[in-house]
């Protein structure tokens, strides 16, 4: 029996509306948000106070149901300062999307740890896989103050 084909463009697709639905609610928030071009590093949205003195940096990572982790990057990564942030968004086939705003840093530190962890006593060849943020993570006690909190940007 056939595996069932995935949908052409899918990631993508996914990928653009979390970005526009991260956009939509900053905006709905009232504070600006702009999408940067495609393939820019690090940065999907650029987000300021209306007023223009905070300004954030956000990277999106969008996915639906079938999503098992998000793919953070490949190498060890290095903390970009206090106003970046991740945006996990969780795309649901009916309903609202969920958020989980999160400092960089945080990320970052959880990240390095499952993976330094996972990467105990495995060949060199794994080495080369990439580093993961997992549901089980957005789903804890320990991320829940992150969950739809768009205070944290502290843009208005």
């Amino acid at each position: 029996m056939k595996k069932p084909s995935k949908r052409i463009g899918h990631k993508i697709f996914t990928g653009s509306a979390g970005e526009y639905f991260v956009a939509a609610e900053i905006s709905k928030h009232g504070a600006i948000a702009t999408i940067t071009p495609r393939n820019v590093p690090n940065i999907d949205i650029l987000a300021s106070s209306v007023d223009g003195k905070q300004i954030v940096s956000i990277q999106v990572k969008a996915g639906r149901l079938t999503t098992g982790g998000f793919i953070i990057g490949q190498n060890p990564m290095e903390t970009l300062g206090k106003r970046f942030f991740y945006v996990f968004v969780f795309l649901k086939d009916i309903g609202e999307p969920e958020y989980w705003i999160i400092p960089q840093v945080i990320v970052v530190k959880t990240v390095e740890l499952d993976y330094q962890k996972w990467i105990k006593g495995r060949s060199v060849k794994s080495k080369k896989a990439p580093r993961t943020l997992q549901w089980k993570h957005l789903k804890s006690k320990r991320f829940q103050k992150y969950h739809n909190n768009w205070k944290i940007l502290e843009l208005w």
